[in-house]
């Protein structure tokens, strides 16, 4: 291998739904292509402390509906679990040799024990469906996904239902951060395990012009010429960079809005999986390439990899 990076434990959150599915057959592949361990993971929504923080009418006759007569939330937590104890052993039933499962059902907040659980084991990689079929996912606020993007500190795939099989062309994008840089290491270590395509994209924003660029344009020069010139060598020089041959990456340069550039080289090249950072420049999170991320999450058709830097911080840190 010539990449540094590779993933040795990996958790998959599962609800059972067909993206959960996709997203166990998508770990089964990477770790037996990586000798990773995989861990999966279902969650169960504490019904005892949703039940005080919801109201009206409609809330009141959906948690009626769930509880049976005479029947208490904490039967429903207990015979939810049994539920998911027993789905799971028939999920483990179906997955062939050699990978090895290790299951767990917990109860919680989806992406809350999911990101706790990655502080606790160190798991390089999250792999989780975009969709729930649970009855209860109408109580739950937000998206588990992007919750994911913002908090959890390891590598989040992001698996849409219908990519059961490993990607062929992937699409990593870099502002020349190193959170970028990560992500790109990420994609280029996933290529190469499945002799995958890897095209390289970096986005002018369109809205972000420095303001020292501004006062070296030469006279009868555009600002957009300047701009993607400068651009241009960055690229190139962030390439040379990186510890594989250049033959194996197909750059793209591109002017606008990040994610909506983003979203049309995925359509244009057939992309299967976006490698996207989600720390940007600034080192704000999700100010510049989470905002992306989270927003290709809404349109793109693909799947999608989220990457830290190594010194994220969690806000669920137990240090917070």
């Amino acid at each position: 291998m010539t990449q540094s990076i590779e993933y040795k434990r990996i958790l998959v959150a599962t609800d059972f739904s067909p993206p959960a599915s996709a997203a166990l057959q998508q770990a089964v592949w990477i770790a037996t292509a990586t000798g990773a361990s995989v861990d999966v993971l279902h969650t169960i929504p504490s019904f005892q402390r949703l039940a005080p923080s919801v109201t009206g009418p409609e809330v009141g006759f959906q948690l009626d509906f769930l509880v049976n007569e005479g029947e208490s939330l904490e039967d429903l937590e207990a015979e939810a679990v049994r539920d998911a104890e027993v789905k799971m052993r028939r999920m483990m039933e179906q997955i062939p040799d050699p990978v090895m499962l290790r299951p767990a059902v917990q109860i919680g907040e989806a992406y809350a024990e999911i990101t706790l659980s990655v502080l606790r084991e160190g798991y390089d990689l999250v792999l989780v469906g975009t969709r729930g079929l649970a009855p209860w996912e109408q109580f739950l606020v937000g998206s588990t996904a992007k919750r994911l993007i913002r908090n959890c500190p390891s590598s989040v795939w992001i698996v849409k239902a219908e990519h059961f099989a490993p990607p062929k062309t992937i699409l990593a994008a870099t502002d020349f951060s190193e959170a970028s840089r990560k992500a790109v290491m990420e994609g280029l270590m996933i290529a190469e395990h499945v002799d995958a395509t890897l095209h390289l994209i970096h986005v002018v924003d369109s809205n972000d012009v420095p303001e020292d660029l501004i006062s070296h344009i030469p006279k009868g020069s555009s600002l957009k010429q300047e701009i993607i010139k400068e651009a241009t060598e960055r690229l190139d020089d962030f390439v040379e960079t990186l510890p594989v041959d250049r033959a194996r990456i197909q750059t793209h340069l591109l002017w606008g809005t990040p994610w909506q550039e983003i979203q049309h080289a995925v359509k244009d090249i057939g992309a299967d999986l976006v490698v996207i950072g989600t720390v940007g420049r600034s080192g704000i999170v999700g100010l510049l390439l989470g905002n992306t991320a989270e927003k290709l999450l809404d349109v793109c058709d693909c799947s999608i990899l989220t990457t830290k830097p190594d010194n994220f911080r969690s806000p669920l840190h137990s240090g917070n």
